[in-house]
């Protein structure tokens, strides 16, 4: 099975909701089969640029959202008084646990994603690709989930407390 139809049973198995927000794999591919080889298309460019920019929006937005929602958890944790309170708390952070691997599954699969089309756009071409130029516009740093894995580490430990910590 090729990548790109992998790709596109991967997220409409695992994150549906979320498949507009996702690199267009097939458009991309389509683009780049019309360029011709000598030149330097241009729409080639800016459809990957506009890609980019859509997924690391739709990914900042969420990462923020998902921050503000982990520091309504801290809270809950801090005012916890009961075992009942306790398991639905519990529960909650499970909950959110999944949503931050599911938004790191997203991270992933859209930069493989990414890494296949520069492979064959520099194949057909020759020319080497820049992520920085492609930047330069948008001053946001695309592909960069180091502060999500942190996120992901303190909800882990969040829960290990929890689960240890007795009722007040």
């Amino acid at each position: 099975m090729k990548f790109g139809k992998r790709f596109r049973i991967k997220i409409s198995i695992i994150m549906p909701e979320w498949e507009r927000e996702c690199m267009s794999y097939k458009d991309l591919k389509k683009q780049l089969n019309l360029m011709d080889p000598e030149s330097r298309d241009e729409g080639f460019k800016q459809l990957l640029k506009n890609e980019l920019v859509k997924m690391n929006d739709f990914f900042s937005k969420r990462e923020e959202e998902y921050r503000n929602r982990y520091q309504e958890l801290k809270r809950e944790v801090a005012d916890l008084d009961s075992d009942e309170d306790s398991t639905q708390v519990t529960v909650d952070l499970l909950k959110f646990h999944n949503k931050l691997v599911l938004l790191l599954y997203y991270h992933q699969l859209n930069f493989d994603g990414f890494l296949k089309i520069i492979k064959k756009q520099m194949k057909k071409t020759g020319e080497l690709f820049s992520l920085p130029s492609m930047q330069r516009d948008n001053n946001k740093q695309v592909f960069i989930a180091n502060s999500l894995d942190n996120l992901l580490a303190e909800c882990v430990e969040t829960l290990r407390t929890l689960v240890h910590k007795k009722p007040k």
